[in-house]
């Protein structure tokens, strides 16, 4: 072991597998390093964490169910969005607190994640540090981006300023009450802004590459930066996947990961008939969505969960959501994107990788046609690999687990 004695560290996070995945690689360092790290996430995670040797706590409910029952209006609308977000929330936050605080009852440290927003206060309820680690920078405000329910990228730094002083308003207006009553049964006073406790409060770190998701200037230095957080997935390529991938030229890939949704099912129809255009082989990753299972173009294939360390590089191009965990590795493979976004962070992450000249511009996934995603592919496969092969160098040289883990030993240690 190489800290001074062995922590108890609850790393907490609710969520997508995106949300859970950064959570299970800290835990890899953290047991490397002697601590006993213990995953607190939702129920249907649990037999992924132990099956890993870690130990595992319910935390929330399952995202998968509420994106399904909520699929045709988590699709980039901002107010309809943000009226589901805050239900969601105001049914989340006391469950969340309920579960949460016997978790860390003999722990030393809370790291969380995702939305799992009520750590702060079970933290400060049972006198622990905290560390929050956020996947993208798309979450603290900004004159560079709007907040993630808003998909408009490219305003004017005024405009999403002002647009970030109205979010918080309203946030406080409709978050603030259930919050203040869920930190009450706690024993701990309330809080006048939702946007102070979670941001500004406690320490944060930002889990992504700094040269293309830049600090804002207004931050001042406030939240550091550690780069992405990458698991060692222990999962090989099934065998058959591999003979395939030997069989031919590099396949173009397809996946949206924990998606669901009416744009999802449409953009599934296109992007066949998109691909087969350009007479590449093409390999669809089913996800949540369970793209692919109708028939397939002879000799395209089909895959579930296949690590995306191994397979990315041996892909020619990779047409993704662009949630933050497939972006991340899609750019440490130094491999052409097409990024559709859906929901949320996603539509930054588009939006920067396309100013930093990795990909084309994105088009949201509810509009995109034949024509215009044909037009990206190509598009890509075009861009200069100058500015994507330096991030994939920059991300292969870098370590923001071990970075992340030092942080942590570092509060403890206060």
């Amino acid at each position: 072991m190489n800290s001074a004695r062995s922590l108890r560290i609850v790393l907490a996070s609710v969520g997508s597998r995106g949300d859970v995945q950064p959570m299970l690689a800290l835990a890899q360092v953290l047991a490397a390093r002697g601590h006993r790290p213990l995953i607190a996430a939702p129920a249907n995670f649990e037999g992924w964490v132990r099956a890993l040797g870690f130990d595992f706590a319910s935390l929330g409910d399952d995202v998968k169910l509420f994106l399904a029952e909520n699929r045709q209006v988590m699709t980039g609308k901002p107010l309809r969005m943000l009226r589901e977000m805050v239900r969601y929330f105001k049914e989340q936050i006391p469950v969340q607190a309920q579960q949460l605080a016997p978790i860390c009852q003999d722990a030393d440290l809370i790291v969380y994640g995702g939305l799992a927003f009520t750590a702060p206060s079970v933290a400060e309820h049972l006198r622990l540090p905290v560390l929050g680690v956020l996947y993208t920078t798309c979450l603290l405000p900004a004159s560079l981006h709007p907040p993630p329910n808003i998909p408009w990228h490219g305003l004017p730094g005024w405009l999403n300023r002002l647009i970030w002083r109205i979010n918080h308003v309203v946030g406080d207006l409709l978050l603030r009450r259930t919050l203040n009553s869920m930190r009450s049964g706690l024993g701990l006073p309330p809080v006048d802004r939702i946007r102070h406790h979670l941001i500004e409060d406690n320490p944060l770190v930002i889990a992504a590459d700094e040269i293309v998701f830049p600090p804002d200037a207004s931050w001042q230095g406030r939240f550091p930066y550690a780069n992405f957080i990458f698991f060692d997935d222990p999962a090989p390529l099934e065998a058959e996947l591999v003979t395939w991938l030997d069989a031919g030229e590099a396949p173009i890939y397809i996946g949206f990961g924990s998606m669901l949704g009416q744009g999802i099912e449409r953009a599934e129809r296109i992007l066949i008939e998109a691909v087969r255009a350009t007479g590449r082989r093409c390999l669809i990753d089913a996800g949540w969505a369970g793209l692919g299972a109708g028939d397939l173009p002879h000799g395209w294939r089909r895959v579930r969960d296949a690590p995306h360390a191994m397979l990315f590089p041996r892909t020619a191009l990779v047409v993704h959501h662009g949630g933050s965990g497939t972006t991340a590795q899609a750019l440490r493979a130094g491999v052409p994107q097409v990024l559709l976004p859906l929901i949320l962070d996603q539509f930054h992450h588009a939006h920067r990788l396309y100013l930093a000249g990795i990909a084309p511009q994105p088009v949201a996934m509810e509009k995109i046609t034949t024509a215009s995603l044909a037009a990206a592919i190509g598009s890509a496969l075009q861009l200069p690999a100058g500015p994507r092969m330096a991030a994939a160098l920059r991300l292969k040289a870098s370590d923001g687990r071990a970075s992340i883990v030092q942080q942590i030993e570092a509060l403890v240690g206060q």
